[in-house]
């Protein structure tokens, strides 16, 4: 079991190939390549000819250019509006809801006759 990397022209890496068994390998090595494995956390791994070399993850993402915001396409924006409007449709809608229950409350109460303990006494006398 062994693998090949290989380098570009600037002697960047830009590929590794397993090989299952040393007999698959190509024979005589390509010149663009080694069994020489990068080392772990190594960015933009170059070969100087006996080792890779590279910069330090902190390295690398000082160099990367800043994210830009993507001005959102038409679709988005309508999507946007869309959402917006069912999210202020649903809210009206709970709030009249709420109004509506209320509303019935009240009218339950008004109907609903009250008894009072004298009221009772005086119509059950008068029933005798």
């Amino acid at each position: 079991m062994k693998i090949l990397y290989f380098w570009d022209s600037n002697f960047k890496l830009v590929n590794s190939v397993f090989y299952q068994n040393e007999e698959d390998m190509p024979s005589p090595m390509p010149s663009n390549a080694t069994s020489v494995a990068p080392a772990d956390g190594l960015y933009e791994p170059s070969w100087n000819g006996s080792a890779w070399v590279g910069i330090t993850r902190e390295e690398w993402l000082a160099q990367q250019p800043a994210a830009t915001p993507a001005a959102p396409t038409t679709d988005q924006k309508f999507q946007a509006q869309l959402a917006l409007q069912m999210a202020t449709m649903q809210k009206n809608q709970a709030e009249f809801n709420a109004q509506v229950l209320l509303q019935l409350a009240d009218l339950k109460e008004s109907v609903t006759p009250t008894t009072s303990p004298a009221s009772s006494a005086t119509s059950t006398m008068e029933s005798k």
